[in-house]
């Protein structure tokens, strides 16, 4: 094997050239492989085409052929025109595909004409479907518009994949997917219930039980049968044959919430490290993803594949894709010291976030390495590409959410209060509070909250400012003794526990958990007037649309950015998770009306209403919700319709899928969301 094979074998992605008239062409066959062993046809291509990646002159193919003994070679054949027909064949290249990389195929053709649509097919013992993709625009062509989609969270085990039968109908020049391409878990608690009826129950060939029940990938054999599972569905096939696809990971396509080579099961899950599993993961997700990536498995490290990179549309848009996971720190509150998620990653005090960032920070000299999401290179990475960018918009390709969200607590339990005061007034005294009135009593009870003793399992308030207030507001008949002896015993009786008086960040495991490096990042953009900076965002389950700040603790923050993040398409909501906690915590119960409220015995959503509350930033919110993003993207705006889809009815998807579409833009030089 020369160096040239060598290579090649190494980063498994072979290369071609288009040839640029009639008849067939390319060279760059890649015969090479560890030793010399026969080859035979295979036998079709279950797993549909793939392409992705596209740039001006090159994209990168994919396949899978059946029909390998995990011994042999498969000889393949790949033909790409630019005729819908393959009546003029511009590669018809031999392949070899290697029971190493599962039988997969990645081909880079080059030599391609930019914004031009071609077609491509593989034969190895009958010939695959047809697939279509599409080249970049020239760096820097003038460009009056681009359309995509994007997409996350896909989890076969919930809900549906309605959403893809309505995808494969849009005329798009690409398709994003930001992460959670698949779900390590199976069986997980989440992942059970409510699924449509042709995604059967999934089985790990290796796999990991947990405690609860569920099963974790394990295996490189694992992970592949997790990949070769969801794409034999034959819509998310269409999706892949239609349009190409830039991807990025998260957490779920090696484990949930998981940092570097850590994953985040239970308490002590992260004290060791799982490199052999990363190491799978990364595989196998290099396998079946249709990137332009090398990947070098003699680097005995589980950092031996890089994913960040960037893409440029014409003089319209460049998109910078990051990888959240690989080089990140350990969450800032680890969950050895919070005694588990809650606290750690989720329902976060504010205050102790920020104390421990910022000791941190101070241990390492100042330096960012013990609180990043990106580490210092990739940060260095993503700072030269915003501001290299000659373009009118710069797009980032970000799994985890920009956008602070979190709860004062202690403002929260006092407008719980005086809901039910201001009912019960009305009931008891005849005391028919205004609007004003109710505010000013809600404040009341903040004050009183804010000095009550917290030292204890329940606060203890002495209602100074309450007291008088209600005095006041009935003209003297509620007295301190009738106070005392009519209205204190309901208030008592309805305060939560003492922890639920702070303020609180509902998510650290996006970039609320990071807020040194988030503000870092936005600091580069303000001081550098980057300006048109949106990112494409997932992860969370729930659409939310908002600008970001340079500070969202500052006394009046200043937008630099925009963050649009899309449901996911099946996975179940934000709304659900909170819903379980606070069913199921004590601590938190009393803090049910913050995320719902029963009427009629249906179940209302409040928690989109409470983040909007205290987070005002947030223009948009729907945290019970699954679907897609639509992106049309001119030199003037950015316009992105979020698709919520209906839900699964007789364990069949919804047809059409759509239930409703919320529209939301944002105008170029103005760091700020319009809902329409």
């Amino acid at each position: 094997m020369d160096r040239r094979q060598f290579l090649k074998w190494g980063s498994f992605l072979t290369v071609s050239a288009a040839a640029t008239g009639c008849g067939g062409g390319g060279g760059g066959s890649d015969n090479s492989g560890p030793g010399q062993r026969q080859q035979i046809a295979g036998k079709g291509f279950g797993l549909g085409v793939a392409s992705g990646d596209p740039r001006p002159d090159s994209v990168i193919l994919w396949t899978r052929v059946d029909g390998g003994d995990g011994a042999n070679l498969l000889s393949v054949t790949l033909q790409l025109s630019d005729r819908a027909d393959f009546s003029n064949l511009l590669v018809n290249q031999a392949l070899t595909a290697y029971p190493d990389w599962d039988y997969t195929i990645r081909h880079k053709v080059t030599g391609l004409a930019s914004a031009t649509r071609y077609y491509y097919r593989f034969l190895s013992g009958n010939v695959s479907a047809a697939g279509r993709t599409k080249t970049a625009p020239a760096a820097g062509a003038p460009l009056s518009q681009l359309k995509f989609a994007y997409i996350t969270c896909q989890d076969w085990s919930v809900n549906h994949w309605g959403a893809f039968d309505e995808l494969v109908q849009q005329d798009l020049d690409f398709v994003m997917h930001v992460g959670d391409y698949i779900y390590e878990t199976v069986g997980a608690g989440f992942q059970t219930g409510n699924n449509e009826t042709r995604h059967p129950p999934l089985k790990l060939p290796n796999g990991t039980p947990r405690a609860d029940g569920a099963v974790y990938a394990t295996t490189l054999a694992d992970y592949r049968y997790l990949y070769k599972s969801y794409r034999a569905d034959p819509r998310i096939q269409a999706l892949h044959a239609s349009f190409p696809v830039i991807s990025i990971w998260d957490d779920h396509e090696f484990s949930d919430d998981c940092w570097q080579d850590r994953q985040e099961y239970s308490v002590a899950d992260d004290a060791t490290p799982q490199t052999a599993r990363r190491r799978g993961a990364n595989q196998a997700w290099f396998e079946y993803t249709p990137a332009d990536v090398s990947i070098n498995l003699s680097n005995p490290s589980f950092q031996n594949i890089q994913i960040y990179r960037s893409f440029a549309f014409g003089n319209l848009a460049t998109l910078v894709m990051t990888d959240q996971r690989l080089y990140r720190s350990d969450h800032i509150v680890p969950e050895s010291l919070a005694g588990s998620e809650i606290g750690s990653r989720y329902f976060v005090p504010k205050t102790s976030l920020q104390q421990m960032e910022a000791a941190k920070i101070a241990a390492a000299g100042g330096n960012l390495l013990n609180v990043s999401i990106l580490g210092d290179t990739q940060r260095a990475w993503w700072q030269q590409q915003m501001q290299g960018a000659n373009t009118a918009w710069k797009l980032w390709g970000n799994e985890v959410s920009l956008l602070r969200m979190g709860v004062d607590g202690t403002m929260a339990v006092a407008g719980l209060l005086q809901q039910g005061l201001s009912a019960a007034l009305a009931q008891g005294f005849g005391l028919n509070l205004g609007p004003a009135q109710q505010r000013q009593l809600a404040g009341a009870l903040y004050q009183d909250l804010l000095a009550a003793d917290v030292s204890g399992a329940t606060p203890v308030p002495s209602y100074a400012n309450t007291q008088p207030l209600l005095a006041s507001l009935s003209g003297g008949a509620i007295s301190a003794a009738v106070f005392a002896a009519a209205v204190k015993p309901s208030l008592d009786g309805n305060l939560p526990p003492s922890m639920l008086l702070n303020q609180y960040i509902l998510n650290a495991d996006q970039w609320d958990g990071y807020n040194a490096e988030r503000k870092a990042l936005m600091a580069f953009l303000k001081n550098n007037n980057i300006g048109n900076v949106v990112g494409i965002t997932g992860d969370i389950h729930a659409f939310f649309a908002g600008s970001v700040m340079d500070d969202y603790d500052a006394a009046s923050p200043t937008p630099v950015m925009v963050d649009l993040v899309t449901a996911g398409v099946s996975s179940n909501s934000f709304f659900s998770y909170f819903k379980n906690v606070v069913d199921t915590v004590p601590a938190f119960a009393k803090a049910a009306p913050l995320i719902y409220q029963t009427a009629n015995g249906q179940t209302v959503n409040t928690f989109s209403g409470t983040l909007q509350q205290f987070n005002p930033w947030l223009k948009y919110v729907d945290t019970d919700a699954q679907g897609y993003a639509l992106v049309t993207l001119t030199p003037s705006k950015l316009s992105c319709a979020f698709h919520k889809v209906a839900k699964l009815a007789n364990g069949v998807a919804p047809s059409p899928a759509t239930a409703s579409v919320q529209t939301v833009e944002v105008q170029a030089g103005v760091p700020a969301v319009n809902v329409l």
